[in-house]
């Protein structure tokens, strides 16, 4: 018990110091930390609620600076997206799917690299595909957040404006995710244990994560976007390769 709890604070911890300077990757980087720690039916229900959590707390703060254009685009295409994906997970193999996701994720990647960049008003049918895309990989695999960030940063924003947006989204995804689990009855008392307990460490990554991104240079918060996005695109292909 002991032990598990020293993981997950330390994977929260991790995860929260992330998502407080890119405003994404808390679930990429918490999945897979605390499943060294915990069954993976507790880990995605407590790394949502978690989630919900500290987008809430931040909500305020992030609304000055958000497009709320680009969320208004996205959610439609989430909303579709999340049962889409469900579906699809009963009926395919996972490696397949993994294989698939970090393709794709290292598609976008190279892309963005090269300078792909989108008009400051983007149309409603790409909002939703992109929001769509989104959906269907948090359907599959709890992980809907890169192809909304590639977007975020084809839109060419700046850094906090970037940050704030993705921060908004991802309090509403997180939302959103949290009624199929709720109806399902995976958000058990377990859950919220473990979410009390992780709540201190969560918010104290969290601004030590913003406190580094209000020090750091706009090319350094790119960066770091772009590098966590190619870690876990090389993670999803390897661990489909190795089977």
């Amino acid at each position: 018990m002991i032990s598990s709890l020293i993981v997950t604070i330390l994977g929260v911890l991790a995860a929260s110091v992330l998502r407080g300077f890119t405003g994404f990757g808390f679930g990429l980087a918490a999945v897979p930390l605390l499943s060294l720690a915990l069954p993976p039916a507790q880990v995605v229900p407590l790394v949502v609620t978690l989630q919900v959590v500290i987008g809430v707390l931040g909500l305020h703060a992030a609304s000055k600076e958000c497009d709320w254009r680009a969320v208004r685009l996205l959610t439609p295409g989430l909303l579709a997206g999340i049962p889409i994906g469900l579906l699809i997970l009963t009926s395919l193999p996972p490696n397949p799917v993994r294989l698939v996701i970090g393709l794709i994720i290292a598609m976008s990647v190279v892309l963005i690299h090269r300078g792909l960049r989108l008009p400051p008003d983007p149309s409603r049918l790409t909002g939703f595909a992109v929001g769509l895309v989104s959906g269907i990989i948090s359907g599959l695999a709890s992980m809907g957040g890169p192809p909304v960030v590639v977007f975020l940063l084809a839109l060419g924003h700046s850094a906090a404006r970037m940050r704030a947006t993705a921060i908004v989204y991802f309090m509403l995804s997180g939302c959103v995710s949290l009624v199929p689990m709720s109806l399902r009855g995976l958000i058990t008392r377990d859950i919220l244990i473990w979410s009390v307990a992780s709540l201190p460490v969560l918010i104290a990554g969290s601004r030590l994560g913003t406190l580094a991104f209000q020090k750091a240079k706009p090319k350094h918060h790119r960066m770091v976007a772009l590098v966590t996005l190619s870690a876990l695109s090389a993670l999803l292909v390897g661990r489909a390769l190795m089977g």
